[in-house]
C-alpha cells in the first residue's frame, strides 16, 4: 500500500473517531468519510479490484441514505402528534424510523466488513478484518446502546491497521 492510500485512509478513520466532538464531531465525519472514499479508490484502481470501491460506496450509501430516509420518518412521527396527543400513527412511523435506520446501518456495515476483510487480504495486516468485524458487530448491537462504544473502536482499529500497514505492498 503505497503511503498517500495509507495517509488518506489513516487520517479519515481517526477523523471519523473524533466525530464525538462537539460541535465539529459531524464536519469531522464527513472530511473522514470523504478521505476514506478516496482512499478506496485509490487501493481499488492499484489493486485493479474496482469492487472494492463500488463495495463500500454501496455501504456507506445505504448507511447514510437509510439513516436520513429513517430521521425523516422519525421526524414526521413526532409532527404528528399534534398537541402532545400520540397515536397510532406516531407510534408505526417511530417504529419504521427505528426499523429503517437499523437496517440500514446493518446493511450498510456489513459491506463495510466485505471491504475491509478485502483489504485484510491484501495488505496481509489482520487488524483490517478485525475493525470491520467491530464495525459489523457494532451496528447489530446498537440496540443495545454498547454498539456504538464497539463501533468507536472498530473505527480506532481502522486508523491503526493503516498506520501500521507496510509501505509498498502494491504487487503482493
Amino acid at each position: 500500500m503505497d503511503r498517500e492510500v495509507k495517509l488518506l485512509w489513516g487520517f479519515g478513520a481517526l477523523l471519523i473517531v473524533l466525530s464525538v466532538v462537539p460541535l465539529l464531531g459531524g464536519l469531522f465525519a464527513l472530511v473522514g468519510l470523504i478521505l476514506l472514499t478516496l482512499a478506496v479508490k485509490r487501493l481499488s484502481e492499484r489493486e485493479g479490484r474496482r469492487e472494492l470501491f463500488s463495495t463500500f460506496v454501496k455501504g456507506v450509501g445505504i448507511y447514510l441514505l437509510g439513516s436520513l430516509v429513517g430521521l425523516l420518518i422519525g421526524y414526521a412521527a413526532f409532527g404528528s402528534s399534534q398537541g402532545g396527543e400520540v397515536g397510532l400513527l406516531t407510534y408505526f412511523l417511530a417504529f419504521l424510523s427505528f426499523v429503517i435506520v437499523y437496517s440500514s446501518a446493518v446493511v450498510g456495515t456489513y459491506l463495510l466488513k466485505e471491504v475491509f476483510r478485502e483489504v485484510a487480504l491484501i495488505t496481509g495486516n489482520g487488524l483490517f478484518d478485525w475493525a470491520g468485524k467491530f464495525l459489523f458487530w457494532g451496528a447489530l448491537l446498537t440496540v443495545i446502546l454498547i454498539g456504538a462504544l464497539i463501533t468507536w473502536v472498530g473505527w480506532i482499529l481502522v486508523a491503526v491497521a493503516f498506520f501500521t500497514t507496510e509501505d509498498n505492498l502494491e504487487g503482493q
